[in-house]
């Protein structure tokens, strides 16, 4: 397939072009890095010119602004890029016969469900970067007919800075890191999103997905077991959700699940125990193996961008 991914620079779109890449097909890699196609995604002309040039057949749509609190204060700029970009990509994915995937978030939830969220839910977004990404979402849906919107929430992968190696760093070099106790959500692994998203395209079953590896915990919960796995000393600090003072505001319970990834005739998403293990043998460090060897503590019973707010 000829692939053109938008915003291949950041964590998702560089795990995407890397396995589309071994996978043989064409990739066609933009964003505003030199070694990248030049495309500006709330430039008309730009979106068109690069459209009419390569004449994808699916485009994953992976740039956006997904800094929670910038997205508050800067609102603007979040509905520019989160909203009207996806409206253009998305028109000119109809226009050239391309397949649209977007790429979502949790945060279209207001979190008061205090279970799973699965795709026939209802948003309420909480923040402008929520209510940007919700707009986004339904542009997609409107303009594309041929399109897959996929909702995932609290990537980590090898391609940029994501939780799991800022909170090692920081432990690393003898601190405290300082984590909410209180939020839910789903720990995702880039590369099971890559994985999934290359079988998805090739089914025809169209719609809304959330992608997420498998079990809700909370994020203390999560940076506790990467901590434990690495042989590393528990420097954390657990705080309350109410006493992350930010501008914007957050679900308490975001987690996903997926009835139509069934529906589609495919396997599911790996627990987010394996993904983490393999993550963490990826950068060079050993989990246990056996499937139940993970810390003997339960999930915290009641998500986000937090321990580190923007690694969307």
């Amino acid at each position: 397939m000829r692939i053109l991914i938008t915003g291949a620079n950041g964590m998702l779109g560089a795990e995407l072009t890397d396995y589309c890449q071994q996978l043989g097909h064409t990739i066609l890699p933009t964003g505003r890095k030199p070694d990248l196609i030049p495309m500006d995604i709330t430039d008309p002309k730009s979106v068109r010119r690069v459209f009419d040039e390569y004449r994808p057949e699916v485009v994953f749509h992976c740039a956006a602004m997904t800094h929670v609190d910038t997205c508050e204060t800067h609102p603007h700029d979040a509905y520019r890029i989160n909203a009207f970009g996806s409206e253009l990509i998305a028109s000119h994915c109809h226009r050239v016969g391309a397949i649209c995937v977007a790429i979502s978030t949790d945060y279209v939830f207001d979190g008061t469900a205090r279970r799973p969220y699965h795709e026939y839910d209802t948003p309420n977004p909480l923040s402008v970067y929520g209510r940007s990404k919700w707009l986004g979402e339904q542009a997609v849906e409107t303009l594309c007919p041929r399109h897959y919107i996929v909702r995932t929430a609290w990537l980590y992968g090898r391609f940029r800075p994501s939780l799991p190696q800022l909170v090692l760093q920081q432990v690393q070099a003898g601190h405290a890191a300082t984590v909410i106790a209180d939020q839910i959500g789903s720990p995702t692994y880039t590369v099971d999103v890559a994985q999934c998203l290359l079988q998805l395209v090739q089914t025809d079953c169209y719609g809304r997905y959330h992608l997420t590896n498998r079990g809700p915990t909370s994020r203390y919960e999560f940076v506790r077991t990467l901590l434990e796995w690495c042989g590393m000393p528990l420097r954390l600090q657990p705080i309350p959700l109410e006493a992350w003072q930010t501008p914007a505001p957050r679900p308490a319970y975001s987690a996903l699940i997926s009835w139509r990834l069934e529906w589609a005739q495919l396997p599911p998403m790996p627990h987010w125990h394996d993904a983490l293990r393999r993550f963490l043998k990826q950068i060079g460090y050993t989990a246990p193996h056996d499937e139940n060897a993970h810390p003997n503590h339960s999930a915290d019973p009641n998500h986000d961008h937090d321990l580190y707010p923007n690694t969307d």
